[in-house]
């Protein structure tokens, strides 16, 4: 059950689905240049992932909001858990096994399935064992929980961050000596020394990087928007597995000066465009190709996503690089929701929808996640104070048996024609 044919079918159809997906795109002139250029990271990021073992590289798998930019300076390869198990899901559109295997574990159903399906994914072997496991308590108790789990299961060492859930100067000091405690860890463990120097060019590239992101919001805030309709997964995934890489910088560029010409010859994503929607939390991956088509149909486009793409303020100082990536950590769009809910959630929601000149917000209250679904009432009341309807959809991340593509379609066209009776 642990044998490599498993372990390579898993990530192959990943690189294969996006090595495919490039040479679409380069032979289509009407594709963006920057498509291409994100399908090539994806394949580049599981290649390298892949071939880990066989090219002696030190491979540490990590979950979710972890600052990967730490284990690029030390030429260590990164395993983002999460995401990984979000892509099967989309080039696969089957993860039943994965979610099998976790179900054998003795994890329930109301487990957060992505770390279900990590946790089956490691035992059946579906992805390769790492020699670390690091993981810490952002933003959720599925992940402060699962790394134990996951360290337990490919028998190898683990370190815990602990992230302070307020933003003071004893927390940040705080934070810096616990990644100061992970570099040592990681140095002991993989026999390799952290590059403090390359960890300063990271720190400016992600510097860099997230100015770029505030600059591709202030373009989606045109009307029409130009960026398609779940272009937002994009820029997520950059920041989750690309942080402080020149190539995610370059495509970044590449995206804002595409939207930028778009924005300038008045070209939308969707023609015409007829609703303008916020979205709050993950979609299913397994449908983001069916809501992409749909959303065309309809012409109804995400402009807004206050906890992925909507960055808190403050800039980051290479001569100060650690220091830096625990400031990072708190300029996430995600952190609004880490901790006692507070005005930082509220405020990022109703700045959203003024800003963006939303018609609706739609909820992806994911079954297994606890902190999306506790806060449905709360959302939507304060978007029903600005006449922002609010669509709620039951759904997994990667899980279809929760909802189909019928199910979700006959919400959503009740859902457009709610909102087109509005206009």
């Amino acid at each position: 059950m642990t044998g490599p044919q498993v372990r390579e079918n898993k990530l192959n159809s990943i690189i294969r689905a996006c090595r495919i997906i490039v040479k679409m795109n380069q032979a289509n002139p009407e594709m963006r240049k920057s498509e291409a250029m994100y399908y090539q990271m994806l394949a580049n990021y599981y290649t390298r992932l892949l071939n880990a073992s066989k090219d002696g590289d030190f491979v540490a798998a990590h979950t979710v909001f972890f600052p990967a930019e730490i284990l690029y300076a030390m030429d260590i390869v990164p395993m983002h858990t999460e995401t990984t198990t979000w892509m099967i899901a989309l080039f696969t559109g089957d993860s039943a096994d994965m979610l099998a295997a976790g179900a054998e574990l003795g994890l329930a159903s109301e487990i957060c399935s992505p770390h279900r399906g990590l946790a089956g994914a490691f035992a059946m072997g579906a992805l390769p064992r790492p020699d670390a496991m690091l993981w810490s308590n952002l933003v959720c108790d599925n992940t402060a929980k699962s790394g134990e789990l996951l360290m337990e299961i490919n028998n190898c060492p683990g370190f815990f961050i602990d992230h302070p859930f307020q933003n003071s100067e004893d927390e940040e000091k705080y934070l810096v000596g616990e990644l100061n405690d992970m570099v040592h860890f990681l140095e002991e463990k993989s026999g390799r020394k952290m590059n403090w120097d390359q960890l300063a060019g990271i720190v400016a590239q992600m510097d860099r990087q997230i100015k770029l992101l505030r600059e591709i919001s202030e373009l989606r805030k045109a009307v029409p928007t130009p960026f398609n309709p779940q272009g937002f997964l994009q820029l997520l995934t950059v920041d989750y597995l690309f942080p402080g890489l020149p190539e995610a910088t370059v495509y970044l560029e590449t995206l804002r000066d595409e939207l930028a010409e778009k924005v300038k010859s008045g070209k939308g994503a969707v023609s015409p465009e007829r609703f303008r929607l916020m979205s709050l939390f993950i979609p299913p991956m397994y449908l983001i190709g069916f809501l992409e088509k749909i959303s065309q149909e309809y012409g109804a486009v995400s402009v807004t996503e206050p906890f992925f793409t909507y960055w808190g303020d403050g800039e980051l100082d290479p001569a100060k690089p650690l220091e830096s990536v625990a400031k990072k950590s708190y300029m996430i769009p995600e952190m609004r929701m880490y901790g006692p809910l507070d005005e930082r959630a509220l405020e990022g929601i109703t700045d959203c929808a003024e800003q963006y000149k939303v018609d609706g917000a739609i909820y992806y209250a994911d079954v297994g996640c606890r902190h999306t679904c506790a806060t449905i009432k709360l959302f939507k009341d304060v978007l029903n104070r600005q006449d922002v309807p609010v669509l709620t959809l039951d759904c997994d991340v990667v899980d279809p048996t929760i909802t189909s593509e019928e199910d979700v379609r006959e919400k959503l066209e009740q859902f457009f024609e709610l909102l087109e009776d509005r206009q």
